[in-house]
């Protein structure tokens, strides 16, 4: 889940920061509407994509369905339930990776833009050896921060499947309330909770040993 969750994000938030960081006209409505997501609660966005990945209703199957497509049960297959969740969870972190990141891109120099391009660098070139070492440490933090909120992730799999079908879409987050509040078995609850503690420990200090080959800090 984290995997189908923090990389998509994060490219897809790049994308739109980078599309957003053109001084065009009126750029800022595209702003706006690209970062809106963190406006929405997550009880608002799963409610959405409730209906949205509806089997009967939904107008993903309607458009899948247009185009000579084979419709599919997105929250009651257990083949596409998680990657349905984490669908839903990836627009809602979008809002957020987008505006961190566009952040970032108004912090590097135009200086080393203008010399790049002096130096007979293409688009490619500069995204390459400017704007991605110059994004570094917020790409580390929007990757930190984004495991760490896959890992707490309860609300959207509540709303949407409950943690089925077939436990397909049970992460530890929702383990740790179906032991504790449904079954009442506090004991294994609080032990799965430090066990969650220790893997979002462990993950985050393995991204910050591996970024120090590739963070670059001015």
């Amino acid at each position: 889940f984290t995997l189908y969750t923090v990389i998509p994000a994060t490219a897809i938030g790049l994308y739109l920061a980078l599309l957003a960081h053109q001084r065009l006209p009126g750029i800022v409505v595209f702003r706006t509407i690209f970062s809106s997501t963190v406006a929405s609660s997550v009880a608002v966005s799963s409610v959405m994509f409730l209906l949205l990945l509806n089997p009967g209703i939904g107008v993903l199957n309607y458009l899948i369905d247009r185009t000579g497509g084979p419709t599919v049960s997105w929250l009651t297959d257990p083949t596409w339930a998680l990657p349905a969740v984490a669908m839903t969870t990836v627009w809602m972190n979008l809002g957020f990776a987008t505006i961190v990141i566009l952040a970032g891109l108004q912090n590097i120099p135009d200086e080393l833009y203008e010399a790049a391009r002096a130096d007979g660098a293409s688009p490619r070139d500069e995204f390459l050896h400017v704007t991605l070492p110059g994004l570094s440490p917020t790409l580390l933090f929007v990757s930190v921060v984004g495991v760490i909120f896959a890992f707490q992730s309860f609300g959207q799999i509540h709303i949407l499947t409950r943690g089925g079908p077939l436990d397909s879409t049970t992460v530890i987050v929702y383990s740790i309330y179906q032991e504790a509040f449904l079954h009442y078995n506090i004991g294994l609850a609080s032990a799965q909770a430090v066990v969650l503690f220790v893997i979002v420990l462990l993950l985050t200090l393995t991204q910050f040993a591996i970024a120090q080959r590739w963070v670059f800090y001015r």
